[in-house]
């Protein structure tokens, strides 16, 4: 969701998710443009491009491998008892977003909860999917790939990881994939193999496969967790140097990890995650972490408000509501109309429900961006909608 490029079914359930895909009303313009002579841009806002019917249902996952081929997943339910999900899949054609039934290939996903796309370009992409607790041999974790034409399932090696936590794909050749672990996974075109890492890995990024980016924890002689930045440079995994992370009280010191990273450039890469402490006999403290590579070495980035929600299109997504640009400005974002026959758009008065994204992915051969996710609130507990914007650079 947060990598490279990003960049997200049973037939009886898809009757429910169908819903409005408004891509035949042709390009959609995110709000009205300001005048050019005030010096100021266009303010970004949110457009419907599918809202299902299904009121406890929600996107997880989007990616796209050009403008006319991308792939979302959908979960449902997602409130109440969450224990037996169905797996939706979506194909966005260029035109609009339409349900897809399940291939052979794909129809363990119902098994499988966490459910991860991550695509290169055109004839690229990889569906990671797997079970986060309890993994058991009768559920073993899933890979396929996408052509361009077929969805074709990818042998495992019996040791990969139950569930992938990050990806990266660069090329049909090249990708990567993490679990939190302190091995990460390369295909190299023909097979998955193990690579050992100098630290656990939570996430990738990068904007090549001789530069890319794992980031996540390692321990200390005491056991403390610290964050971790280790760097491929197309042959070895090499642990980087991070700012010093304030220690704590003696009785309870600090620990701290990377959950999340996203490359804008090869001289511009960013790591969030968290530093906290259980309490001990002070307080628990816990604070945001927002770390920056500028080509040269890693800082401490406080302009950046933590934490990233996601990326996509060199745009830093810290809520719904709002986004960082590449220049380093925070942007508020319109929301979308009321679903229904409620006037008003989202969080306003008499609409009493909120947009809640969970990943994102850039448009290919635009500006745009899409987000997953749902339409929350008392009407609807969750009402899955993919929704677009055309963001200030």
């Amino acid at each position: 969701m947060p990598t490279l490029h990003r960049t997200v079914a049973a037939v009886a359930a898809l009757v429910i998710l169908a819903g409005c895909s408004h891509a035949q009303d042709g390009p959609q313009t995110p709000g009205a443009r300001a005048d050019d002579s005030t010096g100021q841009h266009a303010k970004a806002a949110w457009r419907y491009d599918y809202a299902g019917q299904d009121t406890n249902a929600a996107f997880s996952d989007v990616a796209a491998a050009s403008a006319d081929d991308a792939w979302a997943i959908a979960k449902s339910p997602v409130t109440g008892v969450v224990d037996n999900q169905d797996t939706h899949l979506f194909h966005y054609d260029g035109q609009r977003w339409q349900p897809f039934d399940l291939p052979p290939a794909l129809r363990r996903l119902d098994d499988l909860p966490l459910v991860r796309l991550e695509a290169s370009g055109p004839r690229d992409m990889w569906l990671f999917a797997g079970i986060v607790t309890h993994p058991d041999r009768s559920h073993p974790p899933l890979a396929a790939h996408w052509n361009g034409t077929t969805w074709r399932t990818v042998r495992l090696p019996h040791d990969f990881p139950q569930a992938v936590r990050g990806a990266a794909v660069f090329s049909p050749d090249d990708a990567w994939a993490v679990d939190g672990s302190d091995t990460a996974w390369h295909w190299d075109g023909q097979q998955w193999q193990a690579r050992s890492l100098p630290a656990k890995a939570q996430a990738l990024a990068g904007t090549s496969g001789k530069d890319l980016w794992a980031v996540g924890s390692g321990s200390t002689r005491r056991g403390q967790s610290r964050p971790a930045a280790l760097r491929w440079d197309g042959s070895r995994w090499k642990k980087a140097t991070l700012p010093a992370m304030p220690p704590g009280p003696q009785d309870d010191p600090h620990s701290g990890e990377l959950t999340r990273a996203v490359a804008l450039s090869a001289q511009d890469v960013r790591a969030f995650g968290q530093v906290s402490s259980e309490g001990g006999d002070t307080d628990a403290y816990s604070a945001g972490l927002a770390l920056r590579w500028d080509g040269t070495r890693w800082s401490q980035d406080d302009g950046v408000p933590c934490c990233v929600s996601g990326q996509a299109g060199g745009v830093l997504f810290l809520t719904p509501k709002r986004y960082l640009t590449s220049a380093g400005r925070q942007e508020r974002i319109t929301q979308p109309p009321c679903p229904g026959r409620r006037s008003g758009k989202l969080g306003e008065s008499g609409c009493r429900q909120k947009l809640q994204l969970e990943e994102y992915a850039a448009i290919p051969e635009s500006r745009e961006v899409w987000g997953v996710g749902s339409v929350r609130g008392q009407a609807a507990p969750s009402r899955p909608v993919i929704v677009r914007l055309r963001a200030a650079p």
